[in-house]
Parts: structure tokens; sequence; C-alpha cells
């Protein structure tokens, strides 16, 4: 907390009153004249066809950073042309030292701290959505979508051409975008939205065409006019994408007598993705069979929640337009904040092609790890009305895991054949917007256990709407109202019931009632907020609440329920340079969480800012202070206790990204009333010793030492107090440690090796068992030392408990853990042709447990790479047509 008092005073001290920003020059009249080629312009990154010559340059940039408001330290040119079937940007950029303009590579879509021309278009001129364009000076090129005004979505990745050429007087850029890549409606004269800017690495300059002031929002809706395009047609084209791919694995040792695995399986699999364009504002992506192999693999965690982990998806065919789906509650404010903020997301891409749901017991048992997606389309678009469209519908196959028991080999289905559907529709008009969303999962049960385990009809449905207060669009109010039908047997509804997000069983929620007879389960959600979208004072505030009933984890992702909450939230930002800094803020937010039975569940406030420093550097400091509430979720559905009073503080450091060898570090800790804490550290550095290479590693470690973690629970009549259950808790002494570690390694800007690695070492110890001695407190009856007796059996590794009070004895396994991983994954991606690729991937994965409860840095690390591996050898190659 002191380092964070300490950055907060220096923030303050240094802070001057805030100037009124110079706008845009009164040179640029906000428009771009783009002129026809008859000859089709050679993208070489030379400026040398007759369409660059002409007296058509615009060349009057505003510099935003460091010093905004000012004439650009280098001058930039950006001219516009067009023929019948793409838009050409040749752009100029001046520089009185050619030697010191930055041009390192990097894979598509990273910039690598290089110098830069971006262009960006809003061809549909709705002054809220729009794509990007970017080449840098070594050749890169980045692309994504506008959202939202101002959100960017760089999972988009167009096919188009751009190169850049460095010379005497410092480096050009050319672009060929394709109309066939952009959205515009048919007519015969166009205006496009048009904006560009420069960056200068060495300088961190960043220079627009049209300059939006720090302090003010808008991206899309305050760009120039882009002109001339006279003569040009939507084109309706249709994009294939083929694929072959081999994958090998090379499994870790099998047990003795494993029929399904000898170590070593090859499979070979084909698959087809297309995108179409039926009418000039929607399109078609659909796939048949596809294989996300060259995807990243997920980070190890341990989870010692009752929650699922959260993973983000990194699906090419599902991230690509997600946000038409993903905006949902979310549009029109440009900041949303979260102070344990339990809304649900309404589609959750990674539930279609999960890991198979249900369970199969053998002496040996051959799973699959993933569902097969048999195929998967979606419509997206924005009509010239105001109607923004998208639908997506998936069938994912029945999936069947092999037993062997005794010598016998059976089959049982763990996943059902789904059908998953999804429709979003939002309408914009004048200051405001509306639109609706809907989900349905239908699966086709044909077993007694997955009926057991699973609905077989989950529905979701919602409203969403925003209103902005004033003219300028400022300040806005954006809400919605969500409900969901989900419908089942009695035993899945039951499930559903007794699940993490609502635990209805719980014997002191007057306002829960479990129904063992159960078929549906029924719910709502809902949140309204303000949001102040630009200014030095910003102000955001939010209302929200899930019903208990609640569910959307079908085709959703349900974090919590039985929770509403609010909070409200004030920023100072100043983004002006002065003696000491570059840009700073602070704020301060307070916050509360109940549940439906109006019980306090969360009462924080939080502080927090950050500044950077002339030299670049930057620090970020937060901290906060957590009143003493009920927590009626820390008995896995027992009856509610007390969470202790706490406070926690955070503090990092970042050296200046644009430098060789550049670093962060970053210190956390908490602590509560009874003596509970945890601390963590961690450091990261980044080497680029060649513009083709960036190595990026660093160590983090955590300490936790948590008071009160569950164990288990146990009924016995004997426990009164605590309505007839024993809520088992132990004292658990954690140490974890990681090593992330990324290279990239680029050939060239279309040929790239990036590596992942990352070792884990988790180890826990518990001790000190007890149970909850009385609800709604953090009281508790140690075994052995307060009553009753507690041993231990080193050979079965349980503990045997005699509860003391004349309750039955019972026993549990030793909750220890020494939980070793590593995953390697490595991929080669050459784009061998526009929009065509090839990849060659290999991923590792290696796991231990030996030593549980025992923490030895040294001799852990060295079992992650000792433990068996299992090896999976990719290769796969798209080829990309149209017609």
């Amino acid at each position: 907390m002191r380092a964070l008092l300490v950055g907060l005073l220096l923030a303050l001290l240094a802070a001057p009153a805030f100037a009124a920003d110079a706008g845009v020059p009164a040179s640029f009249a906000g428009a771009v004249k783009a002129l026809r080629t008859e000859r089709p312009v050679i993208v070489d990154g030379l400026l040398d066809e007759e369409v660059w010559k002409n007296g058509n340059a615009i060349g009057e940039f505003t510099q935003r950073d460091p010093d905004q408001g000012v004439p650009p330290r280098q001058k930039t040119e950006v001219r516009v042309a067009f023929d019948d079937d793409a838009l050409y940007v040749g752009a100029r950029m001046f520089d009185t030292a050619p030697d010191s303009v930055t041009a390192r590579v990097a894979r598509r879509d990273n910039s690598a701290n290089s110098d830069m021309f971006t262009i960006l278009l809003d061809p549909l001129h709705d002054k809220r959505t729009g794509y990007y364009f970017a080449v840098t000076a070594g050749g890169v090129l980045l692309d994504g979508v506008l959202m939202n005004d101002e959100w960017d979505d760089d999972s988009w990745d167009g096919v188009w051409l751009g190169r850049a050429k460095r010379d005497g007087q410092g480096w050009t850029a050319e672009m060929r975008i394709p109309f066939s890549q952009l959205r515009f409606t048919a007519d015969e004269h166009h205006t496009f939205g048009i904006n560009a800017t420069r960056y200068i690495q060495r300088k961190n300059e960043r220079d627009w065409l049209v300059h939006v002031p720090k302090t003010e929002s808008g991206l899309a809706s305050r760009m120039g006019h882009l002109e001339g395009l006279n003569g040009v047609s939507p084109h309706r084209t249709l994009e294939l994408l083929p694929y072959l791919s081999s994958r090998a694995e090379y499994v870790a040792p099998p047990a003795s007598g494993d029929p399904f695995n000898d170590g070593t399986r090859l499979f070979g699999s084909g698959g087809l993705d297309l995108k179409y364009r039926p009418t000039s504002s929607l399109t078609l992506d659909g796939t048949i069979n596809p294989d996300f192999g060259q995807v990243e693999v997920d980070p190890a965690v341990v989870n010692l929640t009752a929650f699922e982990t959260f993973f983000e998806e990194k699906r090419p065919f599902f991230i690509e337009g997600a946000n038409i789906f993903s905006n949902f509650g979310r549009s029109g404010s440009n900041s949303f904040w979260g102070f344990n903020r339990s809304e649900p997301l309404i589609f959750y891409s990674r539930r279609i092609g999960r890991s198979p749901q249900g369970s199969a017991d053998g002496d040996f048992v051959d799973r699959p790890s993933a569902t097969t997606i048999l195929g998967a389309a979606k419509i997206t678009g924005k009509t010239r009305n105001g109607w923004s469209v998208g639908l997506l519908e998936a069938v994912t196959g029945r999936e069947r895991a092999q037993t062997v028991t005794d010598g016998f080999l059976s089959r049982t289905e763990v996943e059902p054949l789904s059908n998953y559907l999804v429709g979003r529709v939002q309408r914009e008009k004048g200051r405001g917007a509306f639109g609706l969303i809907t989900t349905a999962v239908n699966r086709d049960l044909r077993t007694p256990a997955l009926r057991a385990d699973l609905p077989d009809q989950a529905y979701v449905a919602g409203v969403d709407a925003h209103y902005f207060l004033d003219s300028k669009r400022d300040w806005v109010v954006t809400g919605q109202l969500t409900g969901s039908h989900v419908a089942g047997s009695t035993d899945a509804v039951l499930e559903l019931q007794r699940a993490p997000q609502r635990y209805y069983q719980r014997p002191d929620a007057p306002h829960l009632e479990l129904d063992p007879a159960a078929t549906n389960l029924r719910g709502w959600t809902g949140s309204v907020n303000l949001n102040r979208n630009s200014g030095v004072h910003g102000v955001n505030a939010a209302l929200w609440g899930v019903s208990p009933g609640f569910e959307s984890s079908d085709a959703g992702f349900n974090f919590n329920g039985d929770r509403g909450g609010m909070h409200a939230v004030y920023q100072w930002h100043n983004p002006n340079v002065n003696r000491f800094s570059r840009r700073r803020s602070l704020g301060i937010a307070k916050w509360y969480t109940w549940n439906f039975a109006r019980e306090l569940q969360g009462d924080g406030v939080h502080l927090f800012g950050n500044m950077q420093f002339k030299n670049y550097w930057s620090v970020f400091a937060s901290g906060g202070f957590f009143r003493a509430v009920q927590d009626d979720r820390a008995t896995r559905g027992g009856p509610s206790m007390l969470a202790p009073r706490s406070q926690f503080g955070f503090f990092a450091l970042e050296s200046d990204s644009r430098k060789r060898i550049s670093a962060g570090v970053n210190w956390n800790s908490d602590g509560n009333e009874f003596g509970g804490s945890s601390m963590g550290a961690g450091i990261n550095v980044t080497y680029r010793p060649a513009a083709s290479l960036e190595i990026s590693s660093g160590p983090s470690f955590q300490r936790n030492h948590n008071l009160a973690q569950y164990v288990d629970t146990f009924v016995d009549a004997a426990a009164a107090e605590t309505f007839g259950s024993r809520y088992v808790f132990a004292t658990l002494h954690q140490k974890e440690f990681s090593l992330q570690t990324r290279v990239n390694y680029i050939v060239s800007p279309k040929m790239s090796l990036q590596i992942y690695l990352q070792p884990l070492v988790s180890v826990g110890d518990y001790d000190v068992f007890k149970e909850l001695a009385r609800p709604r407190t953090y009281d508790f009856v140690r075994y052995g030392v307060d009553r009753g007796a507690l041993t231990y059996d080193p050979v079965s590794r349980q503990y045997t408990v005699v509860p003391g009070d004349g309750g039955v004895p019972f026993t549990f396994g030793d909750p220890d853990f020494n939980f070793k991983s590593l995953r390697l994954n490595a991929i080669f991606r050459w784009e061998w042709r526009p929009g065509s690729a090839m990849y060659f991937v290999w991923t590792e994965q290696r796991e231990d447990d030996a030593r549980p409860g025992r923490f030895a840095l040294r001799r852990d690390v060295g079992g992650v790479f000792a433990a068996p591996a299992d090896d999976i050898i990719l290769f796969k190659i798209a080829y990309w047509f149209q017609r």
C-alpha cells in the first residue's frame, strides 16, 4: 500500500491543468479523393506507377503522441486509387534519418515495435464499424475489424497484399485491398469513412490524418471521407479453403496389456472452409470437419475451486467475427468494469467441440479428447439501414469411448449428437440501438447415463439496448435483460440445481428450494450501466443481477448465479506531457454484491493509478479493502460462513518496450484478519537480439496460506449445529512456480516459427484439519486438538476422524498434491501464397504427481522434464482460391 500511495502522490504533484486540444488542423478538409486507375498497381512497395505521380497526395497529419495537437516531426503523404476489383493505397513516410527507421519482422498481426503505416476504412460509412490494414517498415501485415465505434479485433485475417521498401528518403508502403474483402452496399457512388496513422518507433510518435484527442472517444465516427469511388460494386465471391492434415501421436509408455495404446497412433483427415457473400451486406462462413491442430495449447492451471476454469477462444473459425455475438449488452459504452461482477456469457464458442461430458469406466479406456465438429456455418453482416445480423449453426458428432474390462471390449457413449444455434440482431437508430440474442442447444440423448447428466434442451433469449444521453455521444446508458429455460430428466435438472453456480441445497437459504422432481430450470439476468466515454474525468456505474435459476452453460459460460451487485467508479486521466511523465491516471471504486436473500456477499473499495514516465517506463499500482461479509459458497452447498475482513495490494513496473531488452516485474499480496495470506511475484524479460528473433521469458512464484480450504462434506446427524453435516476444512500451504517462455523466429513476413514453453510446479500441503463449528462464523473445531481424534495411514494415504461428539467416524483421502506439468508447442507457419498456408506443429505434454505435499524447487522442476511425454506431430496444408 505504501507504493500505491507514493505513486498516487507523485501523479497528483506532476499533474498540470488540462489544456484544450488543438483538434484537427484547419488545412485538412476531411476528404480524400480516390482516383481510378486503368492499370492494376503492382504491389511491390515502390511508388513508381503513374497513378502515384499525381498531385493528389494528402499530407496534413497531426501528432497525437507524444505531443498531441502539434505538427508531426516527419512528413507523411498518402494517395488512394482504385479499379473495379480493389482499393490501392500508396504512402510515403519521409524521414530525415532513414537509417534509423525500425524495420523488425514478426508474425502477421504483430508489429514487433516497428515503424508502421495504417489505413482505417468504414466502407458502410455507418460511423460505428470498419476495418484497419497496416504494413510495418519490415513488411509485416496487420489487419482487423472495428466495432462499437472504437473497439478493434485483430482475429479477422483478410486476403490482401501489402509491401514496404526503405530508401534514402525514409520508407514507402503499398497496399492492394480487394473489394471482395470489404462489406459495403450496392450503389453507383460510394463514400467510405477513412483515416490513416503513422507510427515512428524510435520517437514513440503516432501521427493521425484525422486527429482524435486522447481524452475523447470515437474512431469510426470521427473518420474523414473517401470520395470518388464511382462504378464500384460489391463482389459476391466464393472463397474456398480445403485442407489436408496428418497427425502422429507418440504417447507415454502404455500400461501393461493396454489394447488401445502401443505408443504410436497415426491419423489423417481433410476438411473445407468456405466464405460466400449471398448479398452485398451479408457473408456466409462455413466449415466441414474443421481442424485446429495449429492453435496454441492452453496453459496448465491448478484449480482448487468448485468452478470451471475459463479459457479464451483461439480457433480461427470462431474468433473471426465473434464481436457481433460478444457485444451483447456491451455496445455504446467503451468501458465496462468488474469488481466481482458475475454476469454470464450468453455465447461461449468453446462449448462447440468441447471435451466429451460423459464418463466411461473399465480396466482400459480409450476416450476421445474432444468432440468432433461435423460442420458449422455462420452468417454475419450489416445492412444499409443499420441492422447488424449474426446467425451461427453447428453440429457436433456422437462420441464413444472404447473400454476393456476383464478382457471384454465395449463402447460407451460419452457425448450425444448435438446442435448449437446462436442468433443475434441489432438495430442502430439515432442516438441509440436495440438488439436481440438467442441460443439453443438440442441433444439427442440415447443412453440413461447421459440423460442423467445432461439436459436435452437449453434455450436463452435476451434483449439489449444503449442510448447516448447527449449529442456528443459522451454519456451513454447500456443495458440488457435475458432469460433462460433448460429442460431434461429429473436427474439432469437436479444436478443443475446442485451445481456451484446456485447450490439450491443450501440449508440456510430461505429463498431456495431443492426440487428433485423438477424437469426444467428457469432464470434471468440483467444489468444497466452508465458510462462517460470521454473526458478527463471518467465515471462508470452499474447495477446487475443473476437469478439463482439462470443457466447459460450449454452454449455460454455461467460464472455464478444467485448474485446481484452494483459499483461506482471515478477515474481521472491526464494524457498531457509534463516535467515528469507522459500520462497518468488515478481511480477509486466502491462496490457491493448480494445474494437474492439480500445477504451481503461482497463489500469493497479499490484504489488504482498508473503513470508513464518521460523515459517510457510505466508503473501501475492498486490496492483494496474488503469488509467482513458472508460467503454462501465456501461450504460447497452447506450453510453460509463468514468471509473475513481483508486487504490486497498490487504493483507492476515495466521498462521501455521499444528497446532491444525490456522487462516487467510485478508483485501482489493479500491477507485477512485471521492470518490467511498470499504473496506472489513475477518477472518477464523480452530480448530481441536480431530483427527476426524475439525471446520472452520469466518466472513467477505464488505462495498461499489459506486457513479454510474446503476438503469434503460428511452427513452426520450428530452435527446438529451445522444442519446434520460436517463441513471439513484444512489449512493449505501452497507454493506454485511457473516459467512461461515464448520464442518467435521470423524467416520472412510469411514464414515463422513460434515456440511456447510452460513448466509448472504446484504443491499443496494440507494440515490442521477441522470442521465448521457454527454457520455464519469463521469458527472451527480442530480434530485432535479441540475435540475428537485424527489419525493417518501412510500406506493407504487415508485420514480417519473420530468426531468426539457422538458422531460417526469417517475417512477421507490425503488431499496433498504435487502437480508438475510441461506444455510445449512449436508451430512453423508458411503462407506460401495469399490465403494459403502450410503448418508443421509439435506439441508435447508431460505430467507427474510424485511426492505430494513436499516442495523442492530444483527437484520438482527437474521432475517436470523427466516425466513421461505425450508428443503430437501435425502437418497441415490449406489452399485458398476464389471465384
